[in-house]
Formats: structure tokens, sequence, C-alpha cells
């Protein structure tokens, strides 16, 4: 066991719209990966329209508001919120004045990210 100081990690920038801080990176026995961190979301940004070719995601809202939309599916995002993206589902992220702060934990994580204009 070991104790983590996320105050210690650096935020790491995407490029795409978010920043973040991975926690934990992990392989299990049949060669799958779980990815878990942080992402950042500045206030009043949009990360594109995107989605994953293998992995799922379950995400929870630490902070702040926005918006998640998959399809003509919107879900309002605020704390406590929790949400699920299976592979291949399109989906837009769009922070409000505030940005978010989501605690994500990717299963079957592979950098297999697909973005669409």
């Amino acid at each position: 066991m070991r104790k983590v100081k996320p105050s210690k990690l650096k935020w790491q920038d995407t490029g795409h719209g978010y920043s973040r801080k991975v926690l934990m990176l992990v392989n299990n026995s049949v060669k799958k990966t779980c990815k878990v961190q942080f992402v950042s979301i500045l206030p009043n940004t949009t990360v594109i329209t995107h989605y994953h070719k293998g992995q799922s995601e379950l995400e929870y809202v630490l902070t702040g508001s926005g918006t998640v939309r998959s399809g003509k599916q919107i879900i309002r995002l605020r704390p406590g919120t929790m949400f699920i993206v299976e592979p291949d589902e399109r989906h837009e992220v769009k922070s409000g004045r505030k940005g978010l702060l989501l605690f994500v934990t990717k299963a079957n994580y592979s950098d297999d990210t697909e973005w669409l204009e």
C-alpha cells in the first residue's frame, strides 16, 4: 500500500482542451490496462467529439458544471454526477463557467482515442 498525494503530481496538457493527472496505470493478468486519473477542463471549454475504440470510461464530477453529449442524449454535469462512456460511443464534453474537475477510470485502456472535427 502507498499513500498518493495528488498535489505532488503534475498536470499534463493533452492539447485537446483538458489536462490530466494520472494517479494509477496498472496492467492486469490478461494484459489489459486500467488507468485512473483526474481530468481538468478549463471554464467554458469544449472537448470536441471523440470516441475510444476499446476502452470504457467511468467519470465522476468532483467540482464544476457542464454537459456531456452522446448523439441526442445530453447529461447535465454537476458535483456527484457519474456517467459511463462505452467503447466506440462518440461523446463531447462542455464545461460551464467554473470549469470541470472529473475523477476518471478507464478500463481496457490504450491510446486509442479518435478525435472528430
